[in-house]
């Protein structure tokens, strides 16, 4: 059963774009059976790329990633890297590339901004906003198409698979601190945090196309993560800086090792949720139902 989490409205937003109103497609241009989906960094997707064996190379040189075909529909699965802007980048090159695809999927790892989500919750987003930066109001990108919400939550519900409703909001860095999370949360109403989101849905929004974010949860809103000691500004992961982190203090070795068991219980989550949507609701395991997640509470 879907689970909704009713959040506070924050600020007022700068300005508003739905999806709904952008759609604007040529007439004479013709939807592909061909659904996108963007990811940041290998590991988010890698129990879905061993589940399907049969894959396929992406059909150019500059894009990161892997195609497959499952249940008769074709999917390109496309790294963006980390960030806002690396995410514009790779979103503009793949639609140039892979023009009028039937849907447009953000998937990923995000931070929990609500106290009722826990790692390996899943989370449908609703409305996606985004920060530019310390001292900007936040900005509602797009609200999601209630159709595409209905469709996603169907395959979900029909998968046996629990989630989580409500907006998303996509950080310019890394919210590192339970902290900073918190005031996250009470500034925009979010219930989870990426760095790519708002990007995805700027450019899809842009091309008239179906778009939806489904992703699921890296760690608790309290969790402080060693983001900050281990990755640059842009989130990327510095090995050097990192090893020496390490050394210098061990208890970031025990963060690292609770966040790489909360990750690789977010991607086999996500990996079902992929597998839901792919199968329309009747993937391989939907035989056995998953456990139910509980109903997220408002804070």
């Amino acid at each position: 059963m879907m689970r909704l989490d009713a959040v506070s409205h924050g600020r007022n937003f700068a300005s508003i774009e739905t999806v709904a109103q952008v759609r604007c497609a040529n007439p004479d241009d013709k939807t592909t059976r061909l659904i996108v989906i963007f990811y940041a960094f290998g590991r988010e997707v890698a129990r879905f790329k061993r589940r399907n064996k049969r894959r396929t190379r992406l059909p150019h040189r500059d894009l990161r990633g892997f195609g497959v075909e499952i249940a008769g529909r074709e999917f390109a699965l496309i790294g963006t890297g980390i960030g806002h802007e690396r995410a514009r980048e790779v979103a503009r090159l793949a639609f140039q590339v892979l023009p009028n695809p039937e849907m447009v999927i953000g998937t990923g790892v995000v931070g929990a901004l609500s106290y009722g989500l826990r790692p390996g919750d899943i989370v449908l987003a609703d409305r996606v906003i985004h920060t530019r930066g310390e001292d900007e109001d936040p900005e509602q990108i797009s609200s999601i198409e209630e159709a595409h919400l209905r469709d996603v939550g169907r395959y979900l519900k029909g998968a046996g698979l629990d989630y989580s409703m409500g907006p998303i909001l996509t950080s310019h860095r890394v919210l590192a601190s339970g902290d900073e999370k918190r005031r996250a949360k009470d500034l925009t109403g979010a219930i989870a945090v990426d760095m790519e989101t708002a990007a995805l849905a700027s450019e899809a929004a842009a091309r008239g196309l179906r778009f939806a974010v489904l992703r699921t949860v890296l760690d608790h809103i309290d969790d402080d993560i060693p983001a900050e000691e281990l990755t640059d500004e842009r989130g990327r992961l510095r090995p050097l800086h990192a090893t020496a982190q390490l050394v210098r203090n061990p208890r970031t070795m025990f963060k690292l090792a609770r966040l790489m068991r909360n990750l690789s219980l977010a991607t086999e989550s996500l990996a079902d949720a992929l597998e839901a949507v792919a199968y329309r609701g009747r993937p391989p395991f939907a035989v056995e139902p998953k456990k139910k997640q509980k109903r997220t509470q408002s804070h």
